[in-house]
């Protein structure tokens, strides 16, 4: 099984400079093309059964409420659609979770990048003073897991591994801050190990638990609709006695996750931004697009017309 973590598509803040993680901030044009070439490319993801004709069955769609984040799992779950086939897509709805919001700003939300008020955002406590923590959010993260990804990947961990299982794929479409989080809480839970060997060689373990906690929290980059993989597979036997027998292991299950790509963006490759500012501005959805002008559709207008 694959589970996918995947950033939003850029927005019209991102373009501002400014800082929106509350903020509902639309896609800009030149976002939506960017989903829209994901969603084509994560369709084509080859699954795990190691078989180049078997393309992965996503079975569930999470997403931030937040507008930006939700067109983005939207433009995945029409591209899996548009596949064709009973089993192209099993998701039939994106699930919306208000805990997968990128981190609140409070009185820094639209503040523009570099200003004195903004600290270090990413670090956390300079960043404005009454801005989200990163233990709150962690909260939300763990609370996220909690009700929507561990029924799924604990099923996973009784019985036989099947064909369909490896061709199974979940993904969750956040925000850049929150997914770190969520990527970090994952691992620390399932797969500390995992966690050890991303984690920078500088980062020792020592203090407080909340300062380890910290310490323990992945920077991953994140483009936007960029994504991260993970593999989803069951443990050996001895595999889980050396996790239940370690100082870091919180738990021992019968899965084992390993991040295997981060920040992929090939699906990107050649897509160019529209001068003139129209790249950047929001999306109209009621503008036509090309296709809509030159595709079937509007040649059957045609000929129609001159009938």
């Amino acid at each position: 099984m694959r589970l996918i973590l995947v950033r939003h598509g850029e927005s019209v803040d991102n373009v501002a400079g400014l800082y929106a993680g509350s903020r509902d901030s639309a896609l800009t044009a030149h976002g939506v093309l960017q989903t829209q070439r994901l969603g084509a490319h994560v369709a084509a993801l080859p699954s795990a059964t190691g078989s180049s004709a078997d393309t992965i069955v996503i079975t569930h769609i999470f997403s931030s409420d937040l507008q930006r984040a939700f067109a983005t799992a939207s433009a995945i779950l029409d591209a899996q659609k548009k596949r064709g086939g009973s089993e192209a897509c099993a998701a039939m709805d994106v699930v919306k979770s208000v805990d997968l919001r990128e981190r609140d700003f409070r009185s820094g939300e639209g503040v523009r990048f570099g200003a004195p008020a903004a600290g270090d955002v990413d670090g956390g406590r300079n960043a404005f003073a009454d801005a989200e923590s990163r233990d709150e959010m962690r909260v939300r993260a763990e609370r996220f897991i909690d009700t929507h990804l561990h029924p799924l990947l604990d099923a996973g961990a009784d019985g036989p591994l099947k064909d369909v299982d490896r061709r199974r794929a979940i993904v969750v479409v956040a925000h850049g801050l929150i997914l770190n989080v969520v990527l970090s809480s994952l691992l620390q839970y399932y797969a500390p190990l995992e966690l050890a060997r991303l984690l920078p060689p500088s980062l020792a373990v020592g203090g407080s638990e909340a300062a380890q906690r910290r310490r323990l929290e992945l920077r991953v980059p994140w483009s936007n609709t960029g994504y991260l993989v993970m593999s989803v597979t069951k443990r050996k036997t001895e595999e889980t006695e050396d996790e239940k027998n370690g100082d870091t292991a919180r738990r021992a299950d019968g899965i084992r996750l390993q991040v295997t790509k981060v920040n992929c963006v090939e699906h990107l490759d050649g897509l160019k931004k529209t001068r003139g500012g129209i790249g950047s501005a929001r999306f109209d959805p009621t503008q036509k697009t090309m296709d809509a002008f030159f595709g079937p559709s509007a040649q059957k207008r045609k000929r129609g017309d001159g009938a």
